[in-house]
């Protein structure tokens, strides 16, 4: 586990398109962002640093589901899926390799991101290190949405379409760049029905609500993390006994 988890992470920070999309983007865009509204006399509460920041931490998560499938999808076209195969290593272990792999980035990713929040007036306080573990919730989602999407996929070529989707409905649907407040009626129901909004919510409301935001958010995000573990191990299950 610990020599998969290590080769995990080489495979990750030596690719470049990975550090630039997990890290570099979503900096560039709180970093952007706080620049241009210190020019405005009053800012969108969305766009608050207490706010922005932490949607734009969650948005930088859904890039771990890309390359946690990428990597996943990969291995299945190389030798290296076939000697795990042969090797004492049993599948769960090496899937699970790739959660504590993502999972480390995700935590790097985040007390960096909030250390560099820090400098744009985000508050120093309690919250802060709340919204760090909290955030880690929602980045386990994310991680096993990767592993998911990894192994329903057979090739490189069908993980980006289908891992972009969990890009594109963080950004939209999640309330990073747009208040989903605004949506009413049956729309607002179908969004809230979606982990995406949830996985935002969760820490982007603490400096305003406190530890309470958690809630009901959480139970959304471990339910449909849950729901994707259970469909990753009956789909693995099913191609064992084929």
């Amino acid at each position: 586990m610990k020599s998969l988890v290590k080769r995990n992470l080489r495979e990750m920070v030596r690719d470049p398109l990975s550090l630039v999309f997990c890290v570099i983007f979503p900096l560039v865009m709180l970093v952007f962002m706080s620049l241009l509204f210190k020019n405005f006399d009053s800012v969108p509460p969305n766009f608050e640093i207490k706010n922005y920041a932490c949607g734009i931490c969650v948005f930088g998560y859904t890039f771990l589901t890309l390359y946690v499938a990428f990597q996943i999808s990969g291995d299945k076209n190389t030798s290296f899926i076939k000697r795990i195969k042969i090797s004492p290593t049993s599948n769960f272990s090496y899937l699970f390799s790739f959660f504590i792999s993502g999972m480390t980035i995700a935590l790097a990713q985040t007390i960096l991101f909030f250390l560099v929040a820090l400098i744009f007036g985000f508050p120093f306080d309690g919250n802060l290190f709340l919204s760090i573990l909290y955030g880690m919730i929602s980045a386990s989602f994310y991680v096993v949405a990767g592993i998911f999407v990894g192994v329903i996929c057979s090739n490189e070529k069908q993980t980006g379409p289908i891992s972009s989707i969990f890009i594109s409905l963080t950004s939209i649907l999640g309330g990073v760049f747009m208040p989903v407040s605004t949506f009413t009626g049956s729309f607002a129901t179908f969004i809230n029905i979606l982990p995406f909004v949830h996985t935002v919510d969760m820490i982007s409301n603490l400096q305003t609500i406190g530890a309470g935001s958690i809630y009901p958010h959480i139970l959304w995000v471990i339910g449909y993390t849950v729901l994707l573990t259970a469909l990753i191990v009956l789909i693995e299950k099913c191609r064992a006994r084929k």
